[in-house]
């Protein structure tokens, strides 16, 4: 039998049992919809993670100050200061930027709206450390830093919320009591963790000690954290190194002491997103390959009520010429035309799966080639794998035997 002929026979059966034929196939659907959606959210979080790295550098460390709160309940209170921060300006040399930070939650109010959102409350070099860049207007300078200006630079979430499509320039907003003008607005920086980086505001340092009062710092002179930006070329591990012996020596740390400080480096955020994606992805995989072998299973059985159903066509075939291998032949590309088919819908659905998640969450859609291409393969693997048992039973029957069944 030629592969037409071959094709022809499989269709004409497949469309006899049309009803049957969908329902064994959704198996396989779900199973190749789901290895595209999970390459394409794979391949997606990882460019969106990418641009985010990119745009503040790998080379920013921070230090985090521990919460006052929790470190009483243990007995110990670490914080960082202003002096903390020029003193690591002072001693450690291979640092090109700093700025210092506090962050907490803040009402914002414009009009008759309100939303309510996180701050940073930075210097401007922030701008410099992070790589900041703006939708519109400008992030402010040290000289207002150093006058304590009402000014403000809205994320784009925080934006939206409050003046939609409208431009926000020079407009007065309210933080609590405080009136503020905004001259700028970030532009957009998606998802990350699970948290939305648009949702905050940034302002200068000296601003929100004079106008919001932080419950979670116990001095005018305490800070939440300390940002800075390695000088190009030197050894980040040793910049590190440099700022945690200083600041342990300042607190006078030792011991499991020394663990209540700690230098977090941007890089790790790639290094905890890979590790919750490969937990992710293996857990995607094990699900499609249970919808995968669930619907093989499925198609093996079909294709088993199949043979039975068509034992007298069967040894009709043998009897008139047909060889072992043409029976084989037939019912495995019957097989393999209905994965192949149920493939080809699974990377449909897929797709548009990816497309909404890709939507939903606000990172690029990008789904590799080479999904679509396993796919298909797997498609086959599937059809070739599970059919092969219904076909060589069918190959298997003796003629006269066939004849006579009914």
């Amino acid at each position: 039998m030629t592969p037409r002929t071959l094709l022809q026979e499989a269709a004409t059966a497949l469309r006899s049992n049309l009803l049957r034929s969908a329902l064994t196939a959704i198996g396989v659907i779900i199973g190749v919809s789901g290895l595209v959606v999970m390459s394409a959210a794979n391949a997606g979080a990882n460019k969106l993670v990418e641009r985010q790295i990119a745009s503040a550098g790998t080379d920013v460390l921070f230090v985090f100050t521990t919460k006052v709160e929790n470190a009483l309940r243990r007995g110990v209170a670490v914080v960082l200061t202003d002096q903390d921060a020029n003193a690591i300006c002072e001693f450690v040399p291979n640092l090109q930027y700093m700025s210092r930070e506090i962050n907490g939650g803040v009402t914002v109010v414009a009009g008759d709206k309100s939303w309510n959102t996180k701050y940073y409350a930075v210097e401007a070099t922030y701008q410099t450390v992070f790589g900041v860049k703006l939708l519109e207007g400008q992030f402010f300078d040290d000289e207002e830093v150093r006058a304590g200006a009402k000014v403000v630079v809205l994320g784009a979430t925080v934006k939206e919320k409050l003046f939609g499509d409208e431009s926000p320039l020079n407009q007065t907003v309210r933080l609590g009591a405080a009136p503020v003008r905004i001259i700028g607005v970030r532009t957009r920086l998606g998802s990350m963790g699970g948290e939305n980086m648009d949702n905050y505001i940034y302002l200068p340092i000296t601003t929100a000690r004079a106008h919001l009062p932080n419950s979670a710092l116990s001095s005018p002179r305490q800070i939440s954290s300390i940002d800075m930006k390695v000088r190009p070329g030197a050894d980040r591990e040793k910049v590190k190194e440099e700022v945690l012996a200083l600041l342990r020596e300042r607190k006078h740390l030792v011991g499991a002491q020394e663990d209540k400080l700690n230098v977090f480096d941007s890089t790790r955020f790639v290094e905890l997103l890979n590790t919750t994606q490969t937990s992710l992805t293996w857990l995607l995989s094990a699900a499609a390959a249970i919808s995968l072998f669930v619907g093989g299973v499925g198609i093996m059985n079909i294709m088993l009520v199949s043979v039975t159903e068509r034992t007298q066509e069967i040894g009709l075939r043998m009897a008139i010429g047909a060889r072992k291998r043409d029976i084989l032949l037939q019912f495995l590309v019957e097989a393999v035309t209905l994965c192949v088919l149920a493939g080809i819908i699974g990377l449909g659905i897929g797709l548009a799966e990816s497309a909404l998640v890709a939507l939903l969450v606000d990172w690029p859609l990008i789904v590799p080639p080479v999904s679509v291409a396993a796919a298909l393969l797997v498609s086959v693997g599937v059809g070739v794998l599970f059919g092969y048992l219904p076909a060589r039973r069918a190959a298997g029957l003796n003629p006269i035997d066939a004849l006579r069944w009914e």
